[in-house]
């Protein structure tokens, strides 16, 4: 039966060598990717969905296992939080809309902070009724991190 074992939760996920980015301890790309296509198309059915998109100059094993511990630390257990490669980090915020996002991204800012050698760059996009697949929200978040990446670093949003 379903209740005579405890539920495993995402620090068993996260470990298994399958799904999780050696370099910085948190969810590797396949991860958020198995994820994020699923918890899609529960957006379109009315549950908010926010992605936070960060790109760092870090590129060190060291930088990265600090930078992956403070995402973790400053997310919430139902946030997903994953490594894509090339100082390049995502939340997948299932519940929360842009504003949750905002405050996602304000405290990752707070958190990392003196740590990169350069500037940070924060894009945030939230899904919309009009994306029909999981590459809209992707692209949507891509383009508000190019504007952030373009002013020379800070956050950016829709609106």
């Amino acid at each position: 039966m379903l209740g005579e074992r405890p539920m495993l939760g995402r620090e068993h996920a996260i470990g298994h060598p399958v799904l999780t980015d050696a370099s910085t301890g948190l969810a590797n790309r396949l991860h958020f990717e198995l994820v994020f296509s699923y918890v899609f198309h529960g957006a379109g059915r009315g549950v908010p969905l926010t992605l936070v998109l960060a790109a760092t100059s870090v590129t060190d094993l060291g930088g990265l296992r600090v930078l992956g511990e403070k995402f973790q630390s400053c997310t919430r257990a139902s946030d997903l939080v994953a490594y894509l490669g090339e100082g390049r980090f995502i939340l997948l915020l299932f519940g929360s809309n842009t504003s949750g996002g905002r405050v996602a991204a304000d405290r990752i800012e707070t958190a990392i902070h003196g740590l990169t050698p350069g500037p940070v760059s924060i894009g945030i996009a939230s899904y919309t009724a009009d994306m029909k697949e999981s590459a809209d929200l992707l692209e949507a978040v891509d383009r508000m991190l190019r504007v952030a990446e373009a002013a020379g670093g800070g956050i950016e949003m829709p609106g």
